[in-house]
């Protein structure tokens, strides 16, 4: 009774409220090698051999219109844009946390399965009951996913970065971004067509973040640590030197941050048109 009075109120409120479909990407499963040996970084090693699911993947970052839809139906905070604008923007400042609540709302949205089962404690936080790796709707990428997109998938070319040796032609960064970021896919897609994969925006993937993870990662699908207290974001943003636009690079901040400049990019189990 309780999830149907919850779901009739996410409906209610968001009457008026024209939710964007972002368009999704099928992704072929594959193995790849993930990590990198020659980097410096030592939570980047070992690189090794893993097994993905086909899965699908937004073809953008998701944008501050399509936030601040979920923003205006729930009452959810706006994330603060930092002065650069909206609309076709790749959203920013979002918490880990945010980022989940705004998975299973674009999944009631479209009458999909929510991924997530949580419910907020008295501080506020997600206390996730269940994961539903099966269902339908949408989700965070896993690390993993992250990286076998940005390398290219099964159409990999071994670029030096994802879809090109020149930065310049797929990222928007320090060197190219006059200090703002930039509407989402102007520039140069990857070999599977998916745009901004580095720089704009970073992108918070599912993970818990672990330094020795690749150590004993499993060899299936990965899903990151069982426990931990940050989470895992990716790719660089539009202020990142050319150094943080590896696509092995990791990053982690705790899941309750909505600064950083961080945003979201989004993955199904199965496209849904």
């Amino acid at each position: 009774m309780k999830k149907l009075i919850y779901l009739t109120l996410i409906l209610l409120l968001g009457l008026g409220v024209k939710a964007q479909k972002p368009e999704m990407v099928i992704i072929d499963g594959g193995s790849f090698y993930l990590g990198n040996d020659y980097s410096a970084q030592p939570d980047e090693k070992p690189e090794h051999k893993i097994t993905l699911s086909t899965f699908c993947i937004s073809k953008t970052e998701i944008t501050f219109d399509m936030f601040d839809n979920f923003c205006r139906s729930t009452g959810f905070e706006y994330p603060d844009d930092g002065g650069f604008g909206r609309g076709n923007l790749p959203v920013m400042n979002v918490s880990w946390e945010g980022a989940v609540k705004f998975c299973n709302w674009m999944s009631a949205r479209f009458g999909l399965e929510k991924v997530y089962d949580f419910v907020i404690d008295s501080s506020g936080n997600v206390i996730f009951k269940k994961i539903n790796w099966d269902a339908n709707g949408y989700r965070l990428p896993t690390e993993a996913e992250w990286e076998f997109v940005a390398k290219g998938g099964n159409k990999a070319q071994g670029f030096a970065y994802t879809g090109s040796n020149d930065l310049d032609e797929v990222a928007w960064y320090a060197k190219n971004s006059k200090g703002k970021p930039q509407e989402v896919g102007t520039l140069k897609a990857n070999e599977l067509g998916v745009y901004d994969l580095l720089g704009n925006s970073w992108e918070w993937c599912w993970d818990i973040y672990g330094a020795d993870y690749y150590k004993k990662s499993s060899a299936t699908d990965p899903r990151g640590p069982e426990k931990g207290e940050h989470r895992v974001y990716r790719g660089g943003n539009f202020n990142s030197e050319e150094s943080f636009c590896r696509i092995t690079k990791r990053f982690s901040l705790a899941p309750t941050v909505k600064t950083g400049m961080v945003g979201i990019r989004l993955v199904q189990k199965t496209c849904n048109k």
